[in-house]
């Protein structure tokens, strides 16, 4: 219930479900209430069209990424003893898929593939399961000595297809199939790199999720030096702009609204975890 709550729950607050909520609000209360129903009906539109605004979007996703941009170059990060790569990008195998896949995230793969062929590690783990409904409870399968039953139809089983592409060998790559979300990347990686009798580590996912990643890793005992990827945000884009780039920034756009919820999304899970004792 835990894993579905925190999928379903943060709906209402990110741009699109909170405009639905007002405008339905909005439509409850017109009859009884109209000059509230056209208030909130113009906070709706103030939402929409201020989250669908680049500044909005670049400065919240900006904000999780900036920290990160002087680990981006794999030729100025140290060697480790092993290079972790978070799921969360690819799609798998399903028709009319015949192969996996890779989603925008995908350039986690790219960079752990870099990363091995700089030497910057002998091992390279992947680490992702895949979500399946109806799911159980991480929270309490985490306290548990085996968590979630692995599954050969597991994201890192389609990383390990892809990377293998790449030019990384099998016998290199070691999987965990069994995590549902961030937290239980990092429990159940961690017991998989303390039997091998590693504790440092390259962590490779997307530059905005570097934050929430590294932290929760930490919090497993692993020495964790941040490979981030997958920047969303450009050093400069909200530098000085044209009188015609100002006003196409003015109009609303999809992608901007896409990529804030993104951010929001992101700042809610680091709250949620810090809440929890996870970080």
């Amino acid at each position: 219930m835990f894993f579905f709550l925190s999928k379903f729950l943060p709906l209402f607050c990110y741009p699109l479900g909170l405009t639905c909520g007002l405008m339905v609000g909005a439509i409850v209360v017109l009859k009884r209430w109209p000059r509230g129903a056209r208030g909130v009906l113009g906070l709706a539109v103030l939402v929409l069209w201020g989250s669908s605004t680049p500044w909005a979007a670049q400065g919240v996703v900006g904000s999780l990424e900036r920290p990160y941009w002087a680990y981006a170059a794999v030729e100025q990060l140290p060697s480790a003893e092993a290079i972790v790569i978070l799921g969360g990008a690819t799609a798998q195998a399903q028709s009319p898929r015949v192969y996996p896949e890779v989603l925008e995230a995908g350039d986690r793969l790219f960079q752990g593939a870099r990363l091995y062929g700089a030497g910057k590690a002998p091992w390279v783990v992947l680490s992702g399961g895949r979500v399946q409904w109806p799911v159980s409870d991480p929270v309490r399968e985490a306290g548990s000595p085996l968590g979630p039953v692995p599954s050969i139809d597991a994201e890192a089983v389609d990383m390990a297809t892809l990377l293998r592409g790449m030019g990384v060998p099998d016998r290199v790559m070691l999987l965990e199939l069994r995590s549902l979300n961030t937290y239980q990347n990092a429990l159940y990686t961690a017991q998989l790199l303390r039997e091998r009798g590693i504790r440092e580590i390259l962590l490779v996912t997307s530059a905005f999720h570097m934050a929430r990643a590294q932290a929760t890793f930490q919090g497993q005992g692993l020495t964790v030096i941040p490979a981030p990827t997958d920047f969303r945000v450009q050093e400069g884009e909200s530098g000085r702009l044209t009188w015609q780039q100002w006003v196409l920034n003015l109009l609303p756009d999809v992608e901007n609204q896409g990529l804030l919820t993104l951010g929001l999304k992101e700042w809610l899970g680091i709250w949620v975890y810090r809440a929890r004792g996870w970080l």
